[in-house]
């Protein structure tokens, strides 16, 4: 085994015995979120933009605090269940898009963000949720894709931006991509956490559309 591999195992297993987690939103032991306080968050029912699909309303307090959590207060595991979640909910979507794959993997990219954020933050939570997101799958249905999309530009985090012209000018050309000539003709999904114009997510699809993707959806935890 890998030294380096097994050591994260003994300290993970250490933490796990001296902090056990418990669930967000009921405090019961050994869980993250319980299937119970889940299945009492409102799906989201505003309408998202065009092919994006969203879980859960942001309005809803559970849901606005974990993300908080995961974002703000290096809550990792929660974005190991926000993964987990998006392919038990989706699953339906995901089997359509493998339809016209054409027996290829589904590639799936985790929004990026700046380098000064990752530095700052010390993770990334989409990378998070799209790992378990693929992880959750059988073999060969899901590829998880993190050098494709990049940020180029650091801007203004969209939650601060409440003017919908605005957020949409913030994010607009920001992303740039690296591996141009793996995209053509394959099938995409975006994995963000939260969508309120759909702007970060609409700018992804349409570098991607012009690269020559063939199909790119978006799906979020939450609007």
């Amino acid at each position: 085994m890998n030294l380096g591999l097994f050591t994260n195992k003994i300290i993970n297993f250490i933490l796990d015995l001296l902090f056990p987690t418990k669930c967000l939103g009921c405090n019961i032991k050994n869980q993250v979120l319980c299937d119970n306080c889940i299945s009492k968050i409102k799906l989201a029912e505003r309408e998202t933009e065009r092919d994006i699909i969203a879980l859960f309303d942001y309005r809803d307090l559970l849901i606005k605090k974990a993300i908080w959590e995961l974002k703000y207060h290096k809550k990792r595991y929660l974005g190991k269940r926000f993964g987990q979640l998006l392919y038990e909910y989706l699953i339906e979507e995901i089997s359509d898009l493998k339809t016209i794959t054409t027996g290829r993997t589904i590639f799936v990219i985790p929004v990026p963000i700046s380098n000064i954020k990752n530095k700052k933050r010390g993770y990334n939570q989409t990378y998070i949720m799209a790992k378990e997101f693929c992880n959750s799958a059988p073999l060969n249905i899901l590829e998880l894709q993190n050098k494709i999309i990049f940020k180029k530009i650091e801007t203004i985090p969209q939650a601060k931006i409440h003017n919908r012209q605005r957020r949409l000018k913030n994010v607009h050309g920001v992303f740039g991509i690296k591996n141009e000539k793996i995209i053509k003709g394959r099938t995409f999904i975006i994995i963000d956490d939260v969508t309120t114009t759909g702007g970060t997510i609409n700018e992804i699809i349409k570098i991607l559309k012009k690269a020559g993707a063939k199909k790119v959806i978006g799906f979020t935890v939450a609007h």
